[in-house]
Protein backbone atom coordinates (compact mmCIF):
# COMPACT_ATOMS: atom_id res chain seq x y z
CA UNK A 1 0.00 0.00 0.00
CA UNK A 2 3.12 1.78 0.73
CA UNK A 3 3.69 2.18 -3.24
CA UNK A 4 0.20 3.55 -3.70
CA UNK A 5 0.43 6.05 -1.09
CA UNK A 6 3.45 7.56 -2.50
CA UNK A 7 2.38 8.13 -5.46
CA UNK A 8 -0.99 9.97 -4.29
CA UNK A 9 1.68 12.06 -2.21
CA UNK A 10 3.72 13.20 -5.55
CA UNK A 11 0.53 14.03 -7.34
CA UNK A 12 -0.75 16.34 -4.95
CA UNK A 13 2.64 18.10 -4.66
CA UNK A 14 2.55 18.91 -8.58
CA UNK A 15 1.65 22.83 -9.27
CA UNK A 16 -0.37 23.45 -12.97
CA UNK A 17 1.41 26.45 -14.35
CA UNK A 18 0.32 28.18 -17.76
CA UNK A 19 -2.86 25.74 -18.00
CA UNK A 20 -0.29 22.51 -18.72
CA UNK A 21 -2.00 19.87 -17.18
CA UNK A 22 0.32 16.90 -18.79
CA UNK A 23 1.93 16.08 -15.56
CA UNK A 24 -1.03 15.80 -13.69
CA UNK A 25 -2.55 13.67 -16.39
CA UNK A 26 0.39 11.46 -16.25
CA UNK A 27 0.37 11.27 -12.57
CA UNK A 28 -3.18 9.83 -12.65
CA UNK A 29 -2.71 7.45 -15.49
CA UNK A 30 -0.06 5.39 -13.33
CA UNK A 31 -1.67 5.70 -10.22
CA UNK A 32 -4.99 4.24 -12.21
CA UNK A 33 -2.75 1.91 -13.53
CA UNK A 34 -1.11 0.85 -10.48
CA UNK A 35 -5.09 0.62 -9.45
CA UNK A 36 -6.44 -1.28 -12.41
CA UNK A 37 -3.46 -4.25 -12.04
CA UNK A 38 -2.07 -4.29 -8.34
CA UNK A 39 -5.55 -4.28 -5.98
CA UNK A 40 -8.77 -5.68 -5.96
CA UNK A 41 -11.86 -4.35 -3.80
CA UNK A 42 -12.71 -6.69 -1.07
CA UNK A 43 -16.03 -6.09 0.32
CA UNK A 44 -16.84 -9.05 2.59
CA UNK A 45 -16.88 -12.50 0.30
CA UNK A 46 -17.26 -9.81 -2.67
CA UNK A 47 -14.39 -9.66 -5.16
CA UNK A 48 -14.16 -6.26 -6.89
CA UNK A 49 -11.74 -6.28 -9.75
CA UNK A 50 -11.17 -3.25 -11.83
CA UNK A 51 -10.87 -3.23 -15.35
CA UNK A 52 -11.93 0.37 -16.29
CA UNK A 53 -11.37 3.11 -13.92
CA UNK A 54 -11.99 7.33 -14.34
CA UNK A 55 -10.25 9.67 -12.53
CA UNK A 56 -11.71 12.39 -10.85
CA UNK A 57 -9.41 14.85 -9.25
CA UNK A 58 -9.91 18.46 -7.51
CA UNK A 59 -6.50 20.81 -6.05
CA UNK A 60 -7.38 24.34 -5.86
CA UNK A 61 -4.12 25.06 -4.63
CA UNK A 62 -2.03 23.37 -7.03
CA UNK A 63 -4.34 24.35 -9.79
CA UNK A 64 -6.02 21.27 -11.17
CA UNK A 65 -9.77 22.29 -10.39
CA UNK A 66 -12.06 19.30 -12.59
CA UNK A 67 -14.99 21.01 -12.89
CA UNK A 68 -16.89 17.69 -13.82
CA UNK A 69 -15.82 16.10 -10.20
CA UNK A 70 -18.50 15.92 -7.73
CA UNK A 71 -16.43 16.73 -4.76
CA UNK A 72 -18.60 15.35 -2.13
CA UNK A 73 -16.66 14.26 1.29
CA UNK A 74 -16.02 11.32 0.79
CA UNK A 75 -14.08 12.12 -2.16
CA UNK A 76 -11.63 14.00 0.18
CA UNK A 77 -10.86 10.58 2.37
CA UNK A 78 -8.54 7.68 1.34
CA UNK A 79 -9.75 4.02 0.71
CA UNK A 80 -13.70 4.24 1.44
CA UNK A 81 -16.42 4.21 -1.48
CA UNK A 82 -18.60 6.70 -2.82
CA UNK A 83 -22.36 5.82 -4.01
CA UNK A 84 -23.34 8.69 -6.23
CA UNK A 85 -27.31 8.05 -5.31
CA UNK A 86 -28.69 6.40 -2.61
CA UNK A 87 -30.65 4.64 -5.17
CA UNK A 88 -29.31 1.74 -7.40
CA UNK A 89 -30.60 2.71 -10.83
CA UNK A 90 -29.19 4.17 -14.43
CA UNK A 91 -27.70 6.82 -13.10
CA UNK A 92 -25.57 4.88 -10.38
CA UNK A 93 -21.76 5.41 -9.67
CA UNK A 94 -19.46 3.86 -7.47
CA UNK A 95 -16.01 5.28 -7.01
CA UNK A 96 -12.98 4.26 -4.77
CA UNK A 97 -11.84 7.63 -3.03
CA UNK A 98 -8.24 7.99 -2.46
CA UNK A 99 -7.12 11.08 -0.97
CA UNK A 100 -4.82 11.76 1.54
CA UNK A 101 -5.18 15.05 3.23
CA UNK A 102 -3.72 15.24 6.35
CA UNK A 103 -3.47 17.61 9.43
CA UNK A 104 -3.18 21.09 8.15
CA UNK A 105 -2.65 20.28 4.48
CA UNK A 106 -5.10 22.12 1.93
CA UNK A 107 -8.57 19.62 1.03
CA UNK A 108 -8.35 18.49 -2.17
CA UNK A 109 -10.31 15.54 -3.91
CA UNK A 110 -9.52 12.60 -5.23
CA UNK A 111 -11.44 9.03 -6.66
CA UNK A 112 -11.67 6.90 -9.38
CA UNK A 113 -14.89 5.96 -10.47
CA UNK A 114 -15.31 2.37 -11.57
CA UNK A 115 -16.75 2.00 -14.78
CA UNK A 116 -16.00 -1.40 -15.29
CA UNK A 117 -15.43 -4.44 -13.27
CA UNK A 118 -15.14 -7.73 -12.35
CA UNK A 119 -17.66 -8.75 -9.09
CA UNK A 120 -17.11 -11.45 -8.33
CA UNK A 121 -15.41 -12.86 -12.05
CA UNK A 122 -18.98 -11.61 -13.53
CA UNK A 123 -18.66 -8.38 -15.93
CA UNK A 124 -20.45 -5.49 -14.01
CA UNK A 125 -20.89 -2.48 -15.87
CA UNK A 126 -21.02 1.23 -13.56
CA UNK A 127 -24.74 1.41 -13.30
CA UNK A 128 -24.65 -2.38 -12.28
CA UNK A 129 -22.25 -2.14 -9.87
CA UNK A 130 -24.01 -0.23 -6.99
CA UNK A 131 -26.95 -2.93 -6.21
CA UNK A 132 -23.91 -5.94 -6.28
CA UNK A 133 -21.95 -4.21 -3.33
CA UNK A 134 -24.19 -1.78 -1.49
CA UNK A 135 -25.80 -4.23 1.51
CA UNK A 136 -22.26 -5.70 1.61
CA UNK A 137 -20.94 -2.47 2.18
CA UNK A 138 -23.10 -1.17 4.09
CA UNK A 139 -22.30 -3.63 6.54
CA UNK A 140 -18.73 -3.58 6.99
CA UNK A 141 -17.29 -2.76 10.47
CA UNK A 142 -14.60 -0.68 8.46
CA UNK A 143 -15.06 0.75 5.38
CA UNK A 144 -11.92 2.20 5.29
CA UNK A 145 -9.88 -1.22 4.48
CA UNK A 146 -11.54 -2.76 1.47
CA UNK A 147 -8.12 -2.34 -0.70
CA UNK A 148 -5.94 -5.43 -1.03
CA UNK A 149 -2.80 -6.71 -3.00
CA UNK A 150 -3.83 -8.38 -6.01
CA UNK A 151 -3.21 -12.73 -5.84
CA UNK A 152 -3.88 -12.88 -9.55
CA UNK A 153 -1.95 -10.43 -10.83
CA UNK A 154 -0.65 -10.23 -14.58
CA UNK A 155 2.65 -9.49 -15.96
CA UNK A 156 0.85 -9.54 -19.22
CA UNK A 157 -1.73 -7.08 -18.57
CA UNK A 158 -2.40 -4.43 -21.55
CA UNK A 159 -3.44 -0.91 -20.58
CA UNK A 160 -4.33 1.46 -22.29
CA UNK A 161 -5.62 5.34 -21.80
CA UNK A 162 -8.59 7.34 -23.37
CA UNK A 163 -10.64 10.04 -22.59
CA UNK A 164 -13.50 9.73 -20.13
CA UNK A 165 -16.94 8.90 -20.90
CA UNK A 166 -20.28 10.93 -21.12
CA UNK A 167 -18.64 14.32 -20.32
CA UNK A 168 -21.36 16.50 -21.59
CA UNK A 169 -19.84 20.05 -22.95
CA UNK A 170 -22.92 22.73 -23.52
CA UNK A 171 -22.54 25.53 -25.60
CA UNK A 172 -24.61 27.69 -23.30
CA UNK A 173 -22.01 26.76 -20.91
CA UNK A 174 -20.38 29.52 -19.49
CA UNK A 175 -17.22 27.20 -18.49
CA UNK A 176 -17.47 25.25 -21.84
CA UNK A 177 -13.68 26.05 -22.87
CA UNK A 178 -12.48 25.00 -19.28
CA UNK A 179 -14.61 21.92 -19.37
CA UNK A 180 -13.52 21.15 -22.82
CA UNK A 181 -9.65 21.06 -22.06
CA UNK A 182 -11.09 18.93 -18.87
CA UNK A 183 -12.35 15.86 -20.71
CA UNK A 184 -9.95 16.17 -23.49
CA UNK A 185 -7.41 14.30 -20.80
CA UNK A 186 -7.15 10.62 -20.96
CA UNK A 187 -8.25 10.37 -17.39
CA UNK A 188 -10.13 6.95 -18.24
CA UNK A 189 -7.64 3.66 -18.01
CA UNK A 190 -8.44 0.36 -18.77
CA UNK A 191 -6.42 -2.80 -19.25
CA UNK A 192 -7.53 -5.98 -20.77
CA UNK A 193 -9.40 -4.43 -23.46
CA UNK A 194 -8.27 -6.59 -26.68
CA UNK A 195 -10.24 -9.56 -28.66
CA UNK A 196 -8.95 -12.28 -26.69
CA UNK A 197 -11.58 -11.57 -23.77
CA UNK A 198 -15.50 -12.43 -25.04
CA UNK A 199 -18.11 -9.75 -26.22
CA UNK A 200 -19.54 -10.07 -22.74
CA UNK A 201 -16.80 -8.64 -20.94
CA UNK A 202 -15.43 -6.47 -24.49
CA UNK A 203 -14.78 -2.79 -23.13
CA UNK A 204 -15.84 0.05 -25.23
CA UNK A 205 -13.33 2.65 -27.02
CA UNK A 206 -10.89 -0.20 -28.13
CA UNK A 207 -8.96 1.72 -30.86
CA UNK A 208 -8.16 4.46 -28.99
CA UNK A 209 -6.98 2.19 -25.86
CA UNK A 210 -4.78 0.50 -28.17
CA UNK A 211 -3.06 3.55 -30.00
CA UNK A 212 -2.50 4.70 -26.35
CA UNK A 213 -0.95 1.20 -25.35
CA UNK A 214 1.22 0.98 -28.90
CA UNK A 215 2.66 4.40 -28.59
CA UNK A 216 4.92 3.03 -25.66
CA UNK A 217 5.30 -0.75 -27.13
CA UNK A 218 8.52 -1.27 -28.86
CA UNK A 219 8.27 -4.73 -30.80
CA UNK A 220 6.23 -5.26 -33.80
CA UNK A 221 2.95 -3.29 -33.80
CA UNK A 222 1.31 -4.65 -36.74
CA UNK A 223 1.59 -7.91 -35.82
CA UNK A 224 0.38 -7.17 -32.20
CA UNK A 225 -2.54 -5.28 -33.91
CA UNK A 226 -3.57 -8.77 -35.70
CA UNK A 227 -3.11 -10.87 -32.44
CA UNK A 228 -5.22 -8.70 -30.38
CA UNK A 229 -7.32 -7.21 -32.26
CA UNK A 230 -7.94 -9.10 -35.68
CA UNK A 231 -6.68 -6.18 -38.09
CA UNK A 232 -4.30 -3.51 -38.16
CA UNK A 233 -4.89 0.03 -37.54
CA UNK A 234 -4.13 2.81 -39.58
CA UNK A 235 -0.81 4.48 -39.53
CA UNK A 236 0.45 1.70 -37.31
CA UNK A 237 4.12 0.74 -38.38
Amino acid sequence: MNSLENQIRELSKITVANNDYKKVEKELQLLGKKLITDYVIKIGDITVEPLWVEAYYSNVKKGFIDPFIHGKEEQAKFGILYFHHKTDDSRSGVDICLSLCEGNESKYYLSYLLKYTLVNGEFTTQSQLSAKIRKAYDLLPNKNDILEISYNKSETDIVGYTTRIGLNVKDSDFQKEIKKRYASLNLAIAKNFDKTYSIEKRLPHIESLAYSFLSTYDFDKEKWCKEHLGYCLKNIK
